[in-house]
């Protein structure tokens, strides 16, 4: 590049960088598109079929590369950029190919658990090349920063501010012109789709500085009134009255939906032959929810708050964003208020998401993570089978005396599948659970309410032509009940979900409940009022003023527990080289710890547990609930027998 400009002026040599920076970029966003499109037919319809989408993507891959004109490695900085955005394309690429959703800045907050399920999607050899492949680039860029020539120029700061601030100028105007006449939209309601129309860099950008809900122009004292007085009076006032008031269960159902919608499904069996059976029965319809092939904590988000996805930013997971520091209004907390004992299940690890940060501030008494689980079968692909649950799910409804409400994440039809037959069989398996759950549900004689529902379609490559319902984005649901409730068969989105629910049983408590169900009822709750003033709403819970609660909210973060019974350490005996520990509601996950740092533990049954090097004196041994990414949830209950160390020579 230097030997190319070394014949031209200052100035002439900054329009000429400029140029091939153009052109570089240019490459750099084609290389990217293909990567998305899999395809040259699918990139030069791209291309030339929305030249100005285009082209707004190449001057948005420009802007990373204008910092060259601030500094003298010039080529090494190049190089460099053009691998980070390669690198961001082939990241795309891959996660395509397992899920529908794209690559979004969301995706670097999920890094750590990304890294634990490499095993799962890609083979050793593809890992392997994959890491070869990052260290090829590593070593390029050490080379070039050690070997690539340094322009012998100094750098003129005033030409180079001129030059960068004329391009960002061109390009700010050109991004703003290209919303202005909806060329490229803000708000996306199919990412997939955004990223196909708008192209990478500029979904990407927007996934970035795009996040949580912005302040919508009505917000105020006057509309925060006029919805409380029209839209959120309680229409009844709810009691708690054993024998009557029912349990509530919900189960997510890991990547379940009906196979016979495909149109090229090539499994003539029915895998889920008792879930149709309910759904012909009991109150059931389509969930329209937020993502396809993944996004599983999204759809949750909706169900627990009511929430509209919608207004947060594209790919954003509340999860990771607002949750990290805010409680929120939920089904939980609402419940609570009517005196039930609220309870989240999961066959998954428990931080997974972050769940065991943010269900404490979704309003949850315990939690069951697969750590604090037993007799754990797996499925070929390495996922914790759904049967557990219904144990789990029983011990929930054991461990209090008066009603409970019951979150239940499944995880068995996780991918990646090995083949749609494999995925199909799966959800036969789920089907069992579902029978050996509501099979226990009967034999209690409780009133009780069941609510199974997929949270997104499973991440294979097909179209919404190849749907008979024409969409990717709807999941079946059902409520079971031993209470006679309406067969009403309604399709709706997965964030009235729960309003529906409650409805059908005369429950009215909650903020977006309330206002869900006035607006079901009067079926205008996909007009643009409702969606208005349902923007309003999430945004004073979580980012305004919190005026609908009167300036301040009354949803405190919980005191969560772990498990519905207890982990109890009874006694530490030294025998030899060894620290036996013996106890109760042991299990693999359980780990001992010397002054508070976990060892190796040898695991024996769910009443011992061992170490090999024996602590010092006065070191203090307790029992945590250790999962793979060495996070401590929970400590091991010391009973009264074990306060005084026990030792055998």
């Amino acid at each position: 590049l230097m030997s190319l400009t070394a014949p031209f002026s200052q100035a002439e040599r900054q329009t000429v960088m400029y140029l091939l920076l153009v052109l570089i970029s240019m490459a750099v966003n084609l290389a990217v598109e293909l990567f998305s499109r899999k395809s040259l037919s699918g990139l030069g319809g791209y291309v030339f079929g929305s030249p100005l989408v285009f082209l707004l993507n190449v001057l948005l891959t420009l802007i990373p590369f204008l910092f060259v004109f601030f500094i003298k490695r010039k080529i090494f900085y190049i190089v460099l950029v053009v691998l980070v955005e390669i690198a961001m394309g082939i990241a795309n690429g891959v996660l395509l190919m397992f899920r529908t959703t794209p690559f979004t800045a969301a995706d670097l907050r999920l890094l750590k658990y990304g890294a634990t399920l490499l095993t799962t999607y890609l083979s050793w050899p593809q890992i392997i090349m994959g890491a070869a492949a990052l260290g090829a680039a590593v070593l390029v860029c050490v080379l070039l920063w050690k070997k690539a020539p340094v322009d012998p120029c100094p750098v003129n700061l005033t030409e180079s501010v001129c030059v960068a601030a004329v391009a960002s100028t061109v390009i700010w105007a050109g991004l703003n012109l290209a919303v202005f006449t909806q060329v490229v939209a803000v708000h996306f309601g199919n990412i997939g789709q955004a990223f196909q129309d708008y192209g990478f860099a500029y979904c990407f950008g927007n996934s970035v500085f795009n996040t949580g809900i912005s302040r919508p122009q009505e917000y105020g004292q006057k509309e925060l009134e006029r919805l409380k007085e029209k839209e959120l009076v309680p229409e009844n006032t709810y009691s708690l009255e054993e024998y009557t008031t029912p349990n509530i269960i919900m189960v997510q159902l890991e990547s379940f939906f009906d196979p016979t919608l495909w149109e090229n499904n090539p499994v003539k069996q029915d895998p889920i032959p008792l879930f149709r059976f309910l759904t012909k029965h009991f109150p059931s319809g389509y969930l329209s929810v937020p993502s396809v092939g993944a996004g599983t904590a999204n759809t949750e988000f909706e169900c627990i708050t009511g929430m509209n996805l919608d207004f947060f930013g594209p790919g954003e997971y509340p999860y990771k964003t607002v949750l990290q520091k805010k409680t929120c209004e939920s089904i939980a907390f609402n419940l609570k208020d009517l005196g039930y004992r609220t309870h989240a299940i999961h066959n998954n690890e428990a931080t997974f998401y972050d769940r065991y940060k943010v269900f404490p501030r979704l309003g949850f008494d315990t939690f069951t993570p697969i750590e604090y689980m037993y007799h754990v079968e797996k499925n070929p692909t390495g996922w914790c089978k759904d049967q557990i649950l219904t144990e789990e799910i029983e011990k929930a409804l054991d461990s209090s005396i008066g009603q409970d409400f019951i979150y239940t994440i499944s995880v068995q039809g996780h991918g990646k599948y090995p083949s749609f037959s494999y995925y199909c069989e799966q959800i036969g398996e789920m089907d069992l659970f579902i029978s050996q759950l509501i099979t226990m549900l009967n034999q209690r004689k409780e009133p009780a309410v069941l609510v199974l529902y997929g949270d997104h379609l499973p991440g294979f490559e097909w179209t919404e032509k190849e749907m008979k319902n024409r969409s990717l984005f709807q999941t079946p649901y059902v409520i079971w009940n031993n209470l006679d409730l309406p067969r009403e068969k309604r399709d709706i989105e997965s964030y009235q979900l729960t309003s529906h629910v409650l409805n059908l049983i005369n429950i009215h408590e909650g903020t977006m409940i309330r206002f869900h169900q006035r607006h079901l009822e009067r079926g205008d709750s996909k007009t643009q009022a409702c969606l208005d003033d349902m923007k309003i709403l999430e945004y004073d819970i979580l980012y305004g003023k919190q005026k609908v609660y009167g300036g301040s909210s009354p949803y405190q973060e919980t005191k969560m527990e772990y498990g519905t019974r207890p982990i109890i350490q009874k006694s530490t005996v030294r025998s030899g080289n060894q620290i036996i520990v013996s106890g109760e509601g042991f299990n693999e996950w359980s780990k001992i710890c010397v002054d508070g740092k976990p060892v190796d533990t040898y695991f024996h049954d769910n009443r011992l547990i061992s170490m090999d090097v024996p602590p010092k004196e006065g070191e203090d041994i307790t029992v945590w609930q250790i999962g793979r990414d060495k996070i401590g949830l929970g400590m091991a209950r010391k009973a009264a027998a074990a306060v005084g160390e026990q030792r055998e020579k």
